[in-house]
């Protein structure tokens, strides 16, 4: 990458064919499986009656990105928020205040474009009973303050802490080379996976402490993070077009991208290490196992293993970065055509199996 940090990252912006707001139904997935620890969390806030019920609450989605899943959990809190006043006849609920944050290049147009409907949704409950909901944007990176002290009670993020603040410095210098790599994986040399491990782990304790300060006592952070796997599409692709001499092998060998899977007890060591929160669940699953939801959630649309949407949703997601390494050196609709074949080898071997997702609910200490 020419840069080191995330600056300038995004996924692809716009509604159009390739775009994330047309391509990220497997993701969606990922949030029905947060969508009940986000209620729960909501019931559990005000479990003491004694505390009273806020005039004002906070909720913030930490990497939301752009199209229809943007609003969806946070649409999940707004609705239980309004739930658990009704059923503890609290009469007037507490106003919401939504923070929606991602990198300043993140395509917020297209997110405030969708704000109108979601608050002519969220205003159709009768206005003695419904709150007012305040949406703000708030771009910045989440590995650092975001927000005042004390002013969240609920922060989301799903499918976002994996990305890294920067790739690790050792790579951008060229003190290590990452060869047929383009993340820290399977492949990859010791020291590579310790300088994207390091990477990581300075990234979350940052971000942990962080949302320590910006949280009320007894909030919670809900985390789903990719976890690594056998199988890296991104990686696997890209070599395979360096082989028939589609991309250049040697641009390859410096592409490397600010993204790390960790293992699950390496997040929990983290956690604990940071200090701030309790670890009330925490589990690891994949995406197309038949228990990743639980059995009542029929809305949620299901992990299809269909290489021609995996290949379309892999574009959609990394792009922007290939497109800003290799120019006009890659042709991203033969990086779909080869990424929908190998795909589709993966899955006629049985080899493929989602994605892995680490699942942790956390709560202020």
């Amino acid at each position: 990458m020419a840069s080191s940090t995330t600056h300038g990252f995004h996924m692809n912006g716009g509604e159009g064919d390739t775009s994330y707001a047309r391509n990220s139904t497997p993701q969606r997935r990922v949030q029905h499986k947060l969508a009940p620890l986000v209620e729960a969390a909501v019931a559990d806030l005000w479990s003491d009656a004694a505390n009273g019920v806020p005039t004002s609450i906070g909720v913030a989605d930490l990497g939301c990105s752009s199209g229809p899943n943007t609003l969806f959990l946070v649409s999940v809190a707004v609705d239980a928020v309004r739930r658990w006043c009704a059923d503890a006849g609290a009469g007037r609920c507490p106003e919401v205040r939504v923070y929606l944050n991602d990198l300043p290049d993140n395509d917020f147009n297209t997110v405030f474009r969708q704000l109108p409907a979601f608050q002519q949704q969220r205003g159709q409950l009768e206005a003695a009973v419904a709150g007012d909901v305040f949406v703000f944007g708030a771009p910045g990176s989440f590995v650092g303050r975001l927000f005042p002290a004390g002013s969240l009670h609920l922060v989301i993020s799903s499918l976002s802490l994996h990305w890294l603040s920067q790739v690790p410095p050792e790579l951008t210098t060229g003190e290590l080379v990452n060869k047929g790599n383009i993340c820290a994986g399977q492949t990859s040399s010791p020291s590579v996976n310790d300088a994207y491990s390091r990477q990581f782990s300075r990234d979350v304790t940052l971000f942990l402490s962080s949302r320590a300060v910006e949280m009320v006592a007894g909030g919670w952070v809900l985390i789903a993070l990719m976890g690594r796997t056998a199988n890296e599409p991104p990686n696997d692709v890209l070599n395979d077009m360096a082989a028939r001499g589609l991309v250049d092998a040697a641009k390859l060998d410096s592409y490397n991208i600010p993204v790390y899977k960790p293992r699950a007890e390496e997040m929990r060591e983290i956690v604990d290490a940071e200090g701030s929160f309790e670890v009330v669940g925490m589990e690891s699953c994949e995406t197309t196992a038949a228990d990743f939801l639980g059995p009542n959630d029929d809305a949620a649309p299901p992990f299809k293993c269909d290489p021609a949407v995996l290949a379309r949703t892999t574009r959609a997601v990394h792009e922007p970065t290939m497109a800003r390494h290799f120019g006009a050196g890659i042709d991203m609709d033969e990086f779909v055509r080869t990424a929908e074949a190998h795909f589709d080898r993966l899955i006629r071997a049985g080899s493929y199996r989602g994605w892995l997702i680490h699942v942790l609910s956390l709560r202020r200490k």
